[in-house]
């Protein structure tokens, strides 16, 4: 819900300027692409919803910091942007990890195509609540924009009850089944 208008709000109300966007997503992205495979291993060493649940508390805070800057300098923008994508991507990279482990294997790719559309729709449908709650000012400051943090930081504990109930349904059936746990594509 913050992400289709983080650009509007870094260069209107945190003062970044447009030559500076480039360079927050780019080092943000460098870090992103180092800390994936590392979430990736926490999740199977600790567990899938251990890592979504670490990721939504990150989440929660750096949300709530983040959608109630002011203007701010880069470095500190910087840090807090990558702190705020660490914790989107531990609960990605558990949630896809933990719900991948739903289907049976020969309804894998199936089951991951409707997960694919249903994300696409509720991202879509996100995007339209969060542009009924955010305005843009004539100046072109960003109004509301902690208002819509403090929704998407409500969201965050309801999708980790839900994380609970699927993590309940994966180890019901994998106790129930022949599971291995050396393989990888039953853990």
């Amino acid at each position: 819900m913050i992400m289709p208008f983080g650009s509007t709000f870094s260069t209107n109300n945190l003062g970044l300027t447009l030559d500076d966007l480039p360079l927050l997503y780019g080092i943000t992205g460098c870090f992103t692409i180092f800390f994936g495979p590392i979430l990736g291993k926490l999740s199977d060493k600790y567990g899938k919803l251990n890592v979504f649940l670490f990721g939504t508390v990150v989440g929660m805070i750096m949300v709530g910091i983040y959608c109630n800057l002011g203007t701010t300098p880069f470095s500190i923008i910087l840090a807090l942007n990558v702190l705020l994508f660490l914790g989107i991507n531990a609960r990605m990279i558990a949630s896809s990890s933990l719900i991948t482990a739903i289907p049976d294997l020969k309804d894998r790719g199936a089951f991951m195509s409707i997960n694919s559309s249903v994300s696409q729709i509720s991202e879509g449908i996100a995007s339209a609540v969060a542009g009924m709650i955010v305005v843009q000012r004539t100046d072109g400051f960003v109004e509301h924009y902690p208002t819509l943090g403090w929704v998407v930081i409500t969201s965050m504990p309801i999708s980790a009850g839900l994380m609970f109930v699927i993590n309940d349904l994966v180890v019901k059936r994998n106790s129930k089944s022949k599971w291995n746990p050396n393989c990888p594509f039953d853990n």
